[in-house]
């Protein structure tokens, strides 16, 4: 898809928050990207538990960059989200993906994520023609409200997923047909 239809694609979604744009997210939106992931606000409903491990998850989850498979939302031009497709290298994987979406502190309840996930499901469904996108959350995470109004549907569960001291986190598997 080129950068003017993608553009167009999702024109309407910025009508609603003005300054909210989208873009192809770059190498150097990492550095967002790990801050957001280090804030204790946001890392408590991701799975990394030091510095090294957020480091790791931020050059995975950019290198999808590469192959204009992450998009990065901007209100006023400060990068404020990050969606990105884990696309599969198998053909019979091919039809599907998982997704993440991380929205920085200081960015939330504005419908950023609801404009981030729009846009994804248009670049899955109109680029990379797949079908079926999928995601994982902690179970207690307040972000499966979004999932749900967006159309996402559980399929699954995982009871003692992560451990945190003496304490086990449940995950939740979502998935939706585009």
């Amino acid at each position: 898809m080129s950068d003017e239809l993608f553009s167009k694609v999702i024109a309407e979604e910025q009508n609603r928050l003005p300054g909210l744009t989208v873009r192809y997210t770059e190498l150097s939106d990492a550095e967002h990207l790990k801050t957001w992931l280090s804030d204790p606000e946001v890392s408590s409903w991701f799975p990394m538990a030091n510095e090294v491990e957020v480091e790791d998850a931020t050059r995975r989850w950019i290198s999808f960059a590469q192959i204009k498979s992450s998009i990065t939302a901007e209100l006023n031009g400060v990068p404020c989200g990050i969606a990105t497709l884990y696309l599969q290298a198998y053909k019979k994987l091919l039809h599907q993906a998982e997704f993440g979406i991380i929205v920085g502190p200081g960015f939330r309840s504005k419908g950023i994520g609801t404009f981030l996930i729009k846009s994804l499901m248009r670049l899955a469904k109109e680029h990379f023609h797949l079908e079926l996108l999928h995601l994982q959350v902690y179970a207690e995470n307040p972000a499966m409200r979004l999932y749900r109004r967006m159309g996402f549907r559980e399929f699954g569960k995982q009871s003692h997923w992560i451990k945190e001291e003496d304490r086990y986190v449940g995950r939740i598997f979502m998935e939706r047909f585009l």
